[in-house]
């Protein structure tokens, strides 16, 4: 009898032991649900492209294109004439100011206008660069306040993802927000007085450094 009584407290002991060890497992469980990651996806390039902002960038920057090639156009064709004067009169000339003028164009031939046409494709691409990154800056307060709202703790560009599940996709949710918020976004003109200009400061800070 008394070792019938040691059996089965024996047993009841695992029983217990057994489902408070189930109980540690699921209650480790539930922790490890409730501190899961919530993770949310936004496409920035869509953002930037079927956006009503980004849709004006287009537009602009082909109208930006076409006023800086006709910029480049108009400075290369007084370089012609330039040129052209020069080969005419350059008999009239004394050796030291024909000498001088040749330089001076073939300078401006080989090396001037090249690095002008660099230098505003160069601040073309900036110019359009610079719009996109306005949509993005502008979008960042969205984004804060639907994670905010979802309790997410991950946000994920969709170029970083394979796949993900529809409902952690916010793309068309921030867009909305940001149609109404941001319409439009202004792509910065070029001119090439400005990148006269910038020929300038960086000639002079040339010219100050060999003297250094």
């Amino acid at each position: 009898m008394k070792k019938q009584l040691i059996a089965m407290t024996g047993a009841a002991a695992l029983v217990l032991t057994a489902f408070a060890g189930g109980a540690f497992v699921n209650n480790a469980e539930a922790q490890s649900a409730q501190k899961a990651p919530v993770i949310l996806i936004v496409d920035r390039a869509m953002l930037i492209s079927q956006s009503k902002a980004g849709k004006t960038i287009p537009s602009q920057a082909e109208s930006l294109k076409v006023n800086v090639e006709k910029e480049l156009e108009s400075e290369a064709g007084k370089l012609k004439k330039e040129i052209e004067s020069f080969q005419k009169n350059a008999s009239l000339m004394s050796d030291e100011v024909r000498q001088k003028t040749e330089q001076d164009l073939a300078v401006r031939s080989q090396y001037g206008m090249p690095q002008r046409v660099q230098i505003m494709e160069q601040a073309f691409s900036a110019a359009v660069q610079q719009a996109q990154t306005k949509i993005l800056v502008e979008s960042q307060p969205i984004l804060k306040d639907i994670v905010d709202k979802r309790g997410a703790t991950i946000l994920l560009d969709r170029s970083a993802v394979m796949y993900a599940a529809p409902e952690t996709d916010i793309t068309q949710e921030v867009m909305s927000a940001l149609d109404k918020k941001f319409p439009k976004v202004d792509v910065e003109k070029v001119s090439l007085a400005e990148i006269e200009k910038q020929i300038k400061e960086a000639q002079s800070k040339a010219q100050n450094a060999k003297k250094n």
